[in-house]
Parts: C-alpha cells; structure tokens; sequence
C-alpha cells in the first residue's frame, strides 16, 4: 500500500468564498473546474474526481442549510478513496458585507445545478465502467473468509498480466471494511504460471497459507483506464462479493496468520 497524501482538490472547498466575492468571477471558476472533471469522465477516468464532487456537493447543501463550510484534512491512501462523514469537520466561513451576501446567493444558485448535472454525469459513467468490469473467484473460493488473496487481470491485446494482493480493512467499530490493493507483478503473460507469480512476490511469506488464499479474476469488456476505474471499481465489487458470501463479523483477523 502506497503512503498517505494529503489530497490537492481540483477546487479549494473554500472556492466561494475568495475576496471578493463576485458571482461572475465563482461563475468561471466553477466551470473551469467542471470542465477539467468533464474531460476526465470522458477518457472513463472516475476517479479521484467523484470523490471530490461528492465532497463539493456536500459542502454546497451544508452552506444553503447551515451556513457552514465541510472540510477534511483526510490523507487518501488511494485515488478512490472515499470521505466518511467522521472524517468531515465544520467551519463557518468569513464574515461577509451586504453586496458579497447577493454574489454569494447567486452563486450558490447556479453551482447547486451545475454540480448536479456534473454528479449525474458521473454517475451514468461510473455505472457503464460497473457493468463492463466482472470478479470472480478463480482459486481457493472457501479461503475467502481469511479477509486476504490475490487478484488477477489478463490485459491479452497486450500480452501482460497484472496480480496484486488484497487486504480487508476495518474501518470503523461496525465491522464495516473497505478494501486495499498492492501490486506485486506486471509481466508477460505465460511467460510465469499464476502460482509461480503469486509463490515468488507475495509479500506474505507463509508459502503453505500463501497457497490457501482465494484467488480471484478480473475481467474487463471493454478497454478502460487502470487506475482511475478499473482498481477502485474492481475493488468495490470484490467487497461486495465478500459481503455477499459471509459475514463480516466472520472474517478472521489476518495480520495474526500471515
């Protein structure tokens, strides 16, 4: 798993809020940004842009309600990962005069419509990337409940294949888990079998439990970007594979086996 970062958003969440405040200026500057995230979704490329609409979408319901700004100083382990509520702190902005209020109220306005259509876009997008990407198990189905594997994907237009390790990880006291990857070999395909791949680079060195872990594949209908969709999309349907199997309270705790 890669370090933490803290994350450098598209748009400062405090955008609106930049002296002075002028509807005209907010105006320009919320397009620009919507079309960084358009060109974006037009390549496929999801993520980390859905992640922080989400979050300017929030901030933008918070501020019509309750005039409170939302903000994070969450550093993402991914370019998918996801900001929980827990992870959000209040802020109310600046004091305003009478004119900036009327800029601001136009503002507001129009962003609520224009981030709207951007999610919905995004939405349409993430949903086609979903029914085109598929996991399933391709080894060892019973060891999943150990809350570890491998995952496997066959790029054959160019020859390679990628294997990463998964790990479940607990994110909060409700036994709710997220997902993390790492790559642990990218090379030709059939020039290696998967047990060999899997033997020689797992991180995890117990070679007989090695080679009881699931091992799953994934597969990919049409050609879409790794990083920004495939990874996060697959890693969803994985999590939701293993909850649809077992329990989660009956995953055991890995880090005490390997």
């Amino acid at each position: 798993m890669g370090r933490k970062r803290k994350i450098k958003f598209k748009l400062d969440p405090e955008w609106m809020f930049k002296e002075p405040i002028d509807f005209e200026y907010n105006k320009y500057t919320l397009l620009d940004y919507l079309k960084k995230c358009g060109k974006n979704f037009d390549k496929f490329q999801i993520y980390p842009d859905f992640v922080e609409l989400s979050l300017h979408i929030a901030n933008l319901q918070s501020l019509i309600k309750e005039n409170t700004l939302l903000l994070t100083n969450k550093k993402f382990e991914s370019c998918d990962d996801e900001i929980m509520v827990k992870e959000l702190y209040p802020k109310k902005p600046r004091d305003i005069t009478k004119e900036e209020e009327e800029e601001l109220e136009r503002t507001l306005k129009y962003t609520n419509v224009k981030l709207y259509d951007a999610f919905n876009v995004a939405k349409s997008v993430w949903s086609i990337a979903y029914e085109n990407i598929s996991i399933s198990p391709k080894k060892n189905k019973d060891g999943v409940i150990v809350g570890a594997g491998f995952i496997v994907y066959y790029l054959s237009e160019d020859n390679k294949v990628l294997v990463w390790e998964y790990q479940l990880q607990k994110k909060d006291e409700n036994s709710n888990y997220s997902i993390s990857v790492k790559k642990i070999h990218e090379g030709e395909h059939h020039k290696e079998t998967l047990n060999d791949i899997i033997e020689t680079n797992s991180t995890w060195k117990k070679i007989d439990f090695v080679k009881k872990l699931p091992v799953f594949e994934v597969k990919c209908e049409q050609k879409l970007p790794l990083e920004e969709t495939i990874i996060p999309i697959m890693k969803r349907k994985l999590l939701a594979y293993i909850y649809d199997n077992i329990s989660s309270k009956k995953v055991k705790n890995f880090d005490s086996e390997k």
